[in-house]
């Protein structure tokens, strides 16, 4: 298979499941990035905003924007960090607390219709590979903006690139 193809069918995936929970969370009054901001609140409550944009590999501008709704709505609550200063322990409030199990179960309902078309045994590794090579993705970029940073330095040192200095 091509790799081409690979990352256009997760692709496909993740803007279907998107626009079937964006209908799902109309009710709701919430949007789709609110979702998965929820969702990881849940998961790892006290969270910086940093943190959620690295682990969820999101733009830091639409995670201000997302968080100033959701405190808006009632669904978060942020507290001033102990460490830092600037910095806010962000978690779910009660009421986003009670959001969550419907998220869950409209999140559920779509993946087990998607997945439908396979036996239970090749959708649990499905699930554990893919889980897998989006986690190893993020050691990938890491390297990839290492060797970047490595590459300037040579460059404002006046070496060529790919030559070593003595």
């Amino acid at each position: 298979m091509e790799n081409r193809v690979l990352g256009r069918s997760i692709a496909i995936l993740h803007r279907r499941e998107q626009k079937y929970m964006i209908q799902k969370m109309k009710e709701y009054g919430i949007g789709y990035s609110s979702y998965n901001f929820l969702f990881y609140l849940s998961a790892y409550p006290g969270s910086s905003q940093k943190e959620m944009c690295e682990n969820m590999a999101v733009d830091e501008a639409l995670a201000v924007r997302t968080m100033k709704k959701l405190q808006e709505q009632g669904l978060i609550q942020r507290k001033k960090g102990a460490g830092n200063g600037r910095s806010y322990a962000i978690s779910l409030t009660p009421k986003g607390e009670e959001l969550i199990p419907q998220l869950r179960n409209a999140l559920a309902e779509w993946w087990s219709q998607v997945l439908s078309v396979l036996p239970k045994e090749e959708q649990q590794n499905m699930v554990e590979k893919i889980e897998k090579m989006a986690f190893h993705s993020r050691e990938v970029l890491q390297n990839a903006r290492e060797e970047k940073e490595e590459t300037l330095q040579k460059r404002r040192k006046g070496e060529k690139y790919g030559e070593e200095s003595e």
